[in-house]
């Protein structure tokens, strides 16, 4: 069976940041959101239990464009945003093999470690305030496989949950919002035989 052994994929992945910082004293927002294209890669390995179950653990990384945004928050204040172009994780792989289609659905849950950074400007006050967010997020996938051949495609949508980081400077509080991150990926995986 293609499923059973070492695998490895490469593939396409969009992923929607939901990035955003918020003032809790003056009540402004400002969003960072942007959608990013880049590759994806991962690494794993599954075998199945009993014929149709499967069981497995998988490493990933997805690689897109650093970004670096700007906003303008007043006609004293501006944000800047950089997003971290790498984002590696972590997860459990569980999912039912459908001999007849060759095919495996599967929910795969584990954790993912994101950065992000805001960087606030005061014009008049000449300084700048800046608020990091790297954090160990957890994550759900839901994929489905098809085997053709030696190779498997896969269609995979994955949810990151919400973190936020608050600082505070004098009576001012920000939030750097890091909202739940969604992220869309096709692949194309090859088990190796043992």
């Amino acid at each position: 069976c293609g499923y059973d052994g070492f695998y490895f994929g490469l593939g396409a992945a969009a992923v929607d940041s939901g990035l955003g910082v918020e003032s809790v004293v003056s009540g402004y927002k400002i969003s960072g959101n942007r959608t990013r294209l880049g590759g994806t890669l991962a690494l794993g390995y599954g075998r199945r239990v009993k014929e149709k179950a499967y069981l497995g653990l998988e490493a990933g990384l997805d690689a897109t464009q650093q970004v670096s945004l700007q906003n303008s928050v007043s006609d004293e204040t501006s944000a800047d945003f950089h997003i971290n172009g790498l984002t590696p994780s972590v997860a459990l792989k569980l999912g039912y093999v459908h001999p007849a289609t060759k095919s495996l659905v599967y929910l795969k849950a584990g954790v993912a470690f994101s950065r992000a950074k805001a960087v606030l400007e005061h014009v008049n006050k000449n300084k700048g305030f800046e608020v990091k967010n790297s954090k160990i997020s957890p994550i759900v996938a839901l994929g489905y496989e098809k085997l053709c051949g030696k190779i498997r495609s896969r269609l995979e949508a994955e949810y990151r949950f919400s973190s936020n980081k608050s600082k505070e400077d004098g009576d001012v509080e920000f939030k750097l919002k890091n909202k739940g991150a969604i992220t869309l990926r096709a692949m194309a995986i090859y088990t190796v035989k043992m």
